[in-house]
């Protein structure tokens, strides 16, 4: 086995690069932990907005924006 005199290795320690690199990774994390859902205050829609079925016309034969507006809205 080992040679029972042989010295144990000294723990690692962080250096400040090291630290300061885990301390700005730990405030990130805390944003995007507090910065994940709206504020406490902002009121949440209970229903979601529906999305649009069908695609919307790539050309239309309408010449006027009312009558575009109006063939959307159908």
């Amino acid at each position: 086995m080992g040679n029972p005199r042989a010295r144990r290795r000294a723990p690692k320690t962080q250096t400040e690069r090291a630290e300061s690199a885990s301390a700005c990774a730990a405030h990130l994390r805390d944003l995007r932990r507090a910065h994940g859902g709206p504020p406490p205050d902002v009121a949440i829609p209970q229903r979601s907005v529906p999305l649009r079925l069908s695609p919307e016309p790539v050309a239309s034969y309408c010449t006027s924006p009312a009558q575009l507006c109006a063939e959307l809205a159908q």
